[in-house]
């Protein structure tokens, strides 16, 4: 005897519901996804290094004393001139694993190089400007801020899509009530 499937061909109730549900609940995530609000801006990536060079002026507090542009962002160097006399030189590697290091010498100067142009071979923004402070006196801090200026015009200019932020920057489904 042979059995003859007659359903054959057709979807059961419970199959077409999971497949409304899903449809449902996929187009629900597109149009959720599509009110995110986003904002375009321009951003500066050097092209040309810096070599830095720190003098430490009290223990651990140190403060810029040169600054040149140099060919390319790989020849980047910091050269640290410590009290005792010592003189240390790193790379922009080393540079940026300062803050990976417990304590020492190194760490004490992140600061100061974020407020300079090296700062900018760190990841800070190139619309961000240089900061006084970070330097050892006026001319040092007036030197690097004409240089600073070779260095944006240097540098290559991309354009980046970031999500707004900030209260009521884009559309929510949540509520509170009580």
């Amino acid at each position: 005897m042979v059995k003859v499937n007659l359903k054959k061909g057709k979807k059961s109730s419970l199959e077409i519901a999971k497949t409304i549900g899903v449809g449902l609940l996929f187009s629900g995530l597109v149009s959720c996804g599509s009110s995110v609000e986003y904002e375009t801006s321009e951003v500066l990536d050097p092209t040309q290094g810096i070599v830095t060079t720190v003098k430490e002026m009290e223990a651990n507090r140190f403060r810029i004393t040169d600054e040149e542009v140099v060919a390319t962002v790989a020849d980047s160097r910091i050269i640290a001139q410590y009290m005792d006399g010592e003189i240390d030189t790193f790379t922009l590697q080393e540079a940026q694993l300062v803050d990976a290091e417990d304590g020492g010498r190194r760490r004490s100067m992140r600061g100061v190089l974020m407020g300079g142009m090296m700062g900018y071979m760190m990841g800070k923004s190139m619309s961000t400007p240089i900061s006084q402070g970070a330097y050892a006196n006026t001319d040092a801090y007036n030197k690097s801020a004409t240089k600073n200026n070779t260095l944006k015009s240097s540098a290559t200019k991309r354009t980046v899509k970031t999500p707004k932020k900030g209260f009521g920057s884009s559309k929510s489904s949540r509520s509170y009530g009580g």
